[in-house]
């Protein structure tokens, strides 16, 4: 069987689109994870991937194929490292952004893997394009993204489309400072924070939107010069969106509820906290950051956050959350004759929430 798929892999390499096209659809699910025959692809993927670029560029059911066999093969580092292409970056955005394409949903849930590596997150973060008019003015790559993210929920920019994998791309950029400082920084375009544009889904119905825009407000919490400005209700106004989704429906006195930010003041009823236990580990973690700055405890404390923990540790049945919860709590309660912190060292986790994740389709 090697030597026959090996084959196959002459063929994507011929003159004619239409032997291309169906050694192609014969690769693909060898593509696949759970194939004993994905090592030899890996193995052999410096033509593989040459060949499997320049199919995404044919009709959209090649680009799918195609598409759809690099997502699979792309949990390799090895194979990232041969996705760490400008040229194909670019286009692949070009694919998630233009009106009525077929394939964007399938080319974010690759560039979601590709940016796990980083050379490709920086050239992403760098990268200058031709503006489209209908979506934005701008020439920088990701205020596309960003755009096409925001405008494109619930499929109103491209009925074919819902960009909710564009939120694990934003996610792995966040995890270098030059993505955070673009998440946080007015866009000459428009004058708007990039993240303020995201932030608005923590909430979403969708777990891979919602857990990547947590995930960014997360990473973006590291930069502990910019907590002034994430926290002020007059700039970027963060910590609603970090709040709402650990809120419930409980009960409070009135004097600690005109101290809540405004949006958390109004709630419904049936409001329901976040029932992953990851994404809301994810947001403790989060105001625990927000904690490590004088200005980001004295905020904290001026918005009655505690409160909100408590509610939430009365109500949390995961351990590992419920002391996070703790841990919150003894910031805001701290001493402020203790040091500053001004740094936060970046941790690298190892668990991450399977759905945030995207190594193959079916």
């Amino acid at each position: 069987m090697e030597k026959q798929i090996l084959e196959l892999l002459e063929f994507l390499h011929q003159p004619s689109l239409e032997v291309r096209a169906i050694a192609l659809h014969h690769i693909v699910p060898y593509t696949a994870k759970t194939s004993e025959y994905q090592p030899l692809l890996i193995s052999n993927r410096k033509t593989l991937c040459k060949d499997l670029k320049a199919l995404v560029r044919e009709d959209p059911i090649t680009a799918h194929d195609a598409i759809k066999g690099l997502i699979n093969l792309s949990g390799d580092p090895r194979v990232q490292e041969e996705l760490d292409d400008e040229d194909f970056i670019k286009y692949l955005a070009l694919l998630i952004t233009i009106p009525k394409s077929v394939t964007a949903d399938v080319a974010c849930m690759l560039l979601s893997n590709m940016t796990k590596y980083e050379p490709v997150c920086v050239k992403l973060i760098n990268a200058q394009i031709k503006p489209l008019p209908e979506l934005t003015k701008s020439d920088r790559l990701m205020d596309h993204l960003v755009e096409v993210f925001h405008r494109g929920h619930k499929k109103a920019y491209n009925d074919q489309a819902e960009f909710h994998f564009l939120a694990s791309v934003f996610s792995n950029v966040s995890t270098i400072r030059l993505g955070r400082v673009y998440f946080l920084e007015p866009s000459k375009d428009d004058g708007t924070a990039p993240l303020t544009k995201l932030q608005i889904f923590t909430e979403d119905g969708n777990v891979i939107r919602r857990g990547g825009v947590n995930c960014t407000i997360k990473n973006c919490c590291f930069e502990t010069r910019q907590h002034e400005k994430l926290l002020h209700a007059d700039e970027l106004n963060t910590l609603p969106f970090i709040l709402l989704p650990l809120c419930g429906n409980e009960e409070y006195d009135m004097e600690e509820f005109e101290q809540f930010p405004e949006e958390i003041q109004l709630l419904d009823d049936d409001k329901k906290r976040e029932t992953d236990p990851v994404l809301r580990m994810m947001l403790c973690e989060a105001l625990v950051l927000l904690t490590t700055t004088r200005f980001g405890r004295d905020y904290l404390r001026e918005k009655q956050v505690y409160r909100v923990i408590q509610r939430l540790h009365a109500a949390e049945t995961d351990e590992d959350i419920k002391e996070k919860c703790v841990s919150i709590v003894d910031m805001l309660i701290r001493d402020e004759g203790a040091p500053e912190i001004s740094e936060v060292k970046e941790e690298n986790e190892e668990d991450e929430d399977e759905d945030l994740i995207i190594e193959e389709i079916a």
